[in-house]
C-alpha cells in the first residue's frame, strides 16, 4: 500500500511516456527542491492509501504506470510491491525520482529503479530550468533505459507541453511545464 495525492489517465507521451497510462501522484516528498511545482506533495500521510490490488484493477486498459510525486522512493516498499505486481502483468513502469542512483540506500528503492523500465532521475534545480526537455524540468537531470519494451526509446527534447483542465468543481488544474505566456495568461484568468 503507498499514499497518494491523485491518478488520472494521460496519453501525453512527452510528459509521461508512450501509451496510455496510469498517471500516479504519489505524496510526501523528503527531497523539498527549490521551485518545485508539487509542493503540494510533500507532507507525508496527507492523502489517500490505494492497494496492488486496487493499481492492478486502475490498470487494466492502459500500457503502463507512471509513478511521479511527491517522491514515489521515499515509499519504496510499497511501490515495488505494486512495480512487481505490474511486472507480472505486462505492464511497463516510468518513475521520476529526485534521487540519483548512488543515493538509493534501501535494497527496495534500488529494485523499483531497476525493474522500471524508464527512469527520470535528479532533482529538480530552478536555476538549470528548462521547460524543451522531454520529462525533466531542468538540464541535470537524466533519463534512464532499462531492457524491456523501451530499451531502444529515443528522447524527443525541443517542444514544451503543458495540460490545462477544469474539473468537475470548475477549479484549473496545471500539469507539464509552462512557458511565460501561459503563465502570464494563467494569471490573468485567476484574477477574473
Amino acid at each position: 500500500m503507498i499514499n497518494y495525492k491523485t491518478y488520472s489517465y494521460e496519453e501525453n507521451e512527452h510528459l509521461y511516456g508512450p501509451g496510455k497510462r496510469l498517471l500516479l501522484f504519489t505524496q510526501g516528498c523528503s527531497l523539498h527542491c527549490k521551485g518545485c511545482v508539487n509542493k503540494h506533495l510533500w507532507q507525508f500521510g496527507v492523502g489517500a492509501n490505494i492497494t496492488v490490488e486496487e493499481v492492478l484493477e486502475l490498470c487494466q486498459d492502459v500500457e503502463g504506470i507512471t509513478f511521479h510525486g511527491g517522491e514515489p522512493l521515499d515509499q519504496s516498499g510499497g511501490v515495488l510491491e505494486i512495480v512487481k505486481a505490474l511486472k507480472s502483468a505486462g505492464k511497463t513502469v516510468i518513475l521520476f525520482t529526485g534521487y540519483q542512483y548512488k543515493e538509493l540506500s534501501k535494497s527496495s528503492q534500488k529494485r523499483v529503479w531497476s525493474l522500471s523500465d524508464l527512469v527520470v532521475s535528479g532533482r529538480y534545480i530552478e536555476e538549470k530550468r528548462n521547460i524543451y526537455l522531454q520529462f525533466r524540468g531542468s538540464t541535470n537531470q537524466r533519463v534512464y533505459r532499462h531492457k524491456g519494451k523501451y530499451k531502444d526509446y529515443q528522447i524527443k527534447d525541443g517542444k514544451s507541453v503543458a495540460i490545462i483542465r477544469l474539473n468537475e468543481n470548475g477549479e484549473m488544474q496545471s500539469r507539464g511545464f509552462r512557458n511565460q505566456e501561459l503563465e502570464e495568461l494563467l494569471q490573468e484568468i485567476t484574477k477574473r
